[in-house]
Order: structure tokens, then sequence, then C-alpha cells
């Protein structure tokens, strides 16, 4: 009989969560698992969590909620043999998008159930990991904003999108890519991408894979206003490394230097770190039932 532990974040995205216990005990039934289900209640508190029931002998542990929840879980079981299953229930939902993920609850559930097995890579920004992209500049910069605004939604991260680009001022920073080649770039912002998308299928980084060992980066240089309509075309057409305006490599490791500490998002949550980043894969250290 497999163990299954379900982490649910019911302040996550704008749905209700209250269909899920009536949807587990559909596709998990007690004659064939043994479940637990558990509503999050503080940052943090999935991490925790999950660790107990990794050191429970759990099987799986399914992460229902957006990039932070997702984030949290995944972390937590890092290198174990515990699985980990996504249903997105957030504002991106961009790992569990990539992963093809349906968006409805019960459809992702019968996925899971079906025990499709799978490793994918890990990354980590300093001492923090991730999974589908970290970043510096104005991503990280909005992604702070977002979570100072207390509203939830693709409208109002947008409406950031949108209103911050004329207070935000793009830096200078020094790259040095598997310890190697060092490039210089002002830089609009700077994406980390394990998996292709930021969220909500917004691709950032059209040829990223989470099981190559390979990180793409995505380098955006500073553009004027009025290219910014061709730009986001270019993003919703999964091309935007295709615009003069964006560079990207692949690399393993990465070293970031700027000349002061500042924002960081890590698949989508904020923080500040200082003047040096170190992004480095951690190839095929997470399984998924997807």
């Amino acid at each position: 009989m497999k163990k299954i532990a379900f982490i649910i974040n019911p302040r996550s995205g704008v749905r209700s969560k209250s269909q899920y216990p009536r949807l587990i005990q559909k596709y998990f039934p007690e004659n064939e698992y043994e479940t637990v289900l558990y509503n999050t209640n503080a940052p943090n508190d999935g991490f925790y969590q999950t660790k107990k029931y990794v050191q429970e002998g759990y099987d799986a542990v399914v992460a229902i909620g957006g990039d932070g929840t997702v984030n949290e879980v995944a972390s937590a079981l890092l290198g174990t043999s515990v699985a980990l299953g996504v249903v997105p229930a957030g504002s991106g939902n961009g790992l569990a998008l990539h992963l093809k993920m349906s968006g409805q609850p019960s459809v992702a559930l019968r996925k899971i159930s079906k025990r499709h097995e799978m490793l994918i890579d890990g990354c980590m920004l300093n001492d923090t990991p991730f999974f589908c992209t970290a970043g510096v500049g104005y991503d990280a910069y909005i992604a702070n904003r977002f979570a100072e605004a207390g509203r939830r939604g693709p409208v109002v991260y947008v409406g950031e999108v949108i209103f911050q680009y004329f207070d935000y001022k793009p830096q200078r920073y020094k790259l040095t890519i598997d310890g190697q080649e060092t490039i210089e770039r002002k830089a609009f912002l700077i994406t980390f991408a394990n998996a292709a998308q930021w969220g909500n299928n917004v691709i950032i980084a059209p040829n990223a894979s989470i099981d190559d060992g390979l990180l793409d980066v995505v380098v955006m240089s500073e553009f004027p206003i009025y290219e910014a309509p061709k730009i986001s075309l270019h993003l919703l057409a999964r091309q935007l490394d295709k615009t003069r305006y964006v560079e990207t490599f692949k690399c393993k490791t990465l070293k970031v230097e700027r000349k002061n500490p500042d924002y960081v998002h890590f698949d989508g949550e904020p923080g500040m770190m200082g003047k040096k980043l170190k992004i480095k894969v951690l190839p095929k250290v997470l399984k998924v039932w997807a």
C-alpha cells in the first residue's frame, strides 16, 4: 500500500480548495493508498511537513498550491527517493505547467495516481533551491511588488509589470559562465531557467529542459518603451530568444556579480541577496510523478 501526503496551501490562487478531500478519496482509494491531508498555515510550513513525511516513509508528497508551495515541498524532497506530485492551484504554476499538469484538479490528481515516474533537475541560487526559474532584475523586482500588493491573480501581476516599468533602473552585471568565460552586461533582467516558463504559460526560455543537466540563462538588455509591444508579442509567441534585446546561453554553473545587494526571485518567491550570487544545476535530483 502506497503512502501519499497531500500538502494544500489554502491561500494560494483564487479558487476554493474545498473539493480536494473528496477528489483525493476518489482517485486514491483507501484500499490502495494510505493518505494524509495537511493545510499549510505559515511560510515554510510545507517544507517542514514534507521533511516529516520523508522521515515517516511516505512514497510521495503532492503539493497543491502555487510555485511557492511547490518549491517548499520539492526542496524538502531533494536527493530523497520520495516522489513529488504537483497540482496547479496558484497564480503562476510554472513547474506544473511545464510538466503539462492540467489546471482541472480531477485531471491532475488522476494523472498523479498513474505514478508515471521521471527524474528532473533542481537548481541552487546560493543556498536556496529552485526548480522552475529564478532571476535578478525586473522579474525579481516585480515578484517583490506582487507580494506587497496583497492580491493574487494574473491581472494583478500584469498590472505590476506594466506600471512599474517607469520606476525601474537596470543594473550592470558581471557573469562568469562555468568558471571560464566572463561577460559584462547592463541588463533589464536575467533569468536562470530550469524550466521554460515563468508561469501562466509565459515562455521565457523556449529551449529549456528540466532534465538536461543545464541551466538556460536569459539576459534581456534595456529597451525603449515603444519596443515593449513587440517584445511582448515575441514572449507570447514563445519566441523571446528571437528579439535583438535578448541573448541566451546554457551552462552548468554561473556566478553573478552586481554593484549592490538587491532583489532576487526563486520560483516566483521574492527575496533579497547580496552582491555575489552562485547558481548551479543539480542533475536529476528530484523524482516526480507526472
